[in-house]
């Protein structure tokens, strides 16, 4: 700790009895006015630390969001990539029923060509069916009719 400006040093020789009791009363004053220093100091010292406290609190609260905001994030990304998943799954069974219509579009097109009728032991496409056709027995024959017109008006 500094010494207060105006402390000074007691002489080598003892003072006369009213310079020692100036002396006396100018040392009380100034162990006074640390003491009110110190007093202050250990109060601002209290309100810092409390204020350290309540930040703290605060920066673990944050920390504490940021844990389950990326506890959620990876879960959502977690969803999006099975999502993905089951959207590319779904597309590659779709492509595949495609060109199996396709396959067999050409295959009938084909037999018209050559004027025969078409095999009646080709499969139709595995296009999955709602549950409307697939209840009706002549779903895929109404279906094709549909698509590729009657035999009889061609």
């Amino acid at each position: 700790m500094t010494a207060s400006p105006s402390y000074r040093e007691p002489p080598l020789s003892p003072p006369p009895e009213q310079g020692r009791l100036v002396a006396l009363s100018a040392r009380e004053a100034d162990v006074a006015a640390r003491e009110a220093a110190i007093t202050n100091r250990e109060a601002a010292l209290e309100r810092r630390e409390r204020e350290l406290d309540r930040l703290t609190v605060a920066v673990e609260a944050q920390r504490d969001r940021l844990v389950a905001v990326r506890a959620e994030y990876e879960q959502r990304r977690d969803t999006l990539v099975q999502r993905a998943q089951e959207v590319e799954r779904e597309r590659g069974e779709l492509l595949a029923a495609q060109s199996r219509l396709v396959e067999a579009r050409a295959t009938l097109e084909n037999a018209r060509e050559s004027g025969e009728a078409a095999p009646a032991s080709a499969p139709p496409p595995a296009v999955p069916e709602m549950a409307a056709v697939a209840a009706e027995p002549d779903a895929y024959t109404n279906w094709w009719t549909v698509q590729l017109g009657s035999p009889e008006a061609a």
